[in-house]
């Protein structure tokens, strides 16, 4: 009788008690997730590549270059005598200007998800060649947008050091000052153009407000790039963490 008792417990022990995760059905477990090769990376960086490029390419096909150039848009006064009028009053506006920079924060937004498994950030390295007026982005080793740039000429101001550095933030609303008043951003005079990403010192990356410039070395100091270029890197680079070289 003892042993037919014991032998009903351990049945409803054994009923009540859930097996340990791990012994019994461990032979259920997912398969583990496949791991990236080397052509998938390459496949990756290939449809970032591309990505950058066809945006930088509908931005120049709208005449975004002349948004910050022409003070096209918005209420901004063709006369040159009003135009400086309007930024020492405060008075100068130019809507198209904000609202390429909300669609290009909504753009970068969007690729930075997309591209989110190639690690933050998307551009790591932007090269400065000065006998060569262009820069180049990359992501690790890799040539992912290339594009001409303007140098500092010492004659008319300071050459653009050489060296390796990092950027140190991103002026996304750029101004400048104009004798007696800032120069807002939008504003054809505004030589900063559509982004600023300074990386020593006072030296800068921007746009620009005269694209006939580029190639050439023609600044006081700084490197400058396409309105559309910037718009673009603005949103590809980190702080500290996305270096810039400088090169002869």
């Amino acid at each position: 009788m003892f042993k037919r008792s014991t032998a009903v417990c351990i049945i409803m022990v054994t009923l009540l008690v859930p097996p340990i995760p791990g012994t019994a059905f461990a032979q259920s477990s997912p398969e583990p997730s496949p791991r990236r090769t080397a052509a998938d990376d390459t496949a990756r960086i290939e449809a970032l590549r591309s990505h950058i490029a066809g945006y930088i390419d509908s931005l120049k096909a709208i005449g975004v270059e002349e948004v910050f150039t022409l003070g096209k848009g918005g209420n901004a006064p063709q006369d040159p005598v009003e135009k400086m009028d309007a930024v020492f009053r405060g008075g100068f506006r130019n809507p198209l200007a904000h609202q390429v920079h909300e669609d290009a924060q909504r753009w970068g937004q969007a690729t930075r998800w997309r591209f989110r498994d190639l690690g933050e950030p998307l551009i790591t390295r932007i090269e400065i060649h000065k006998g060569i007026h262009q820069a180049r982005w990359y992501h690790g080793e890799e040539l992912v947008y290339e594009t001409p740039v303007a140098v500092g000429n010492p004659e008319i101001g300071k050459p653009t050091p050489e060296g390796e550095y990092h950027v140190l933030y991103v002026d996304f609303l750029p101004i400048s000052r104009w004798k007696r008043a800032n120069v807002p951003y939008g504003h054809e005079y505004n030589p900063y153009g559509s982004r600023q990403i300074p990386f020593y010192r006072d030296w800068t990356m921007h746009g620009n407000n005269d694209p006939s410039a580029l190639g050439k070395d023609i600044s006081k100091g700084c490197v400058r790039m396409h309105n559309a270029d910037m718009l673009a890197l603005a949103e590809l680079v980190l702080a500290v963490r996305t270096e810039v070289h400088v090169l002869p």
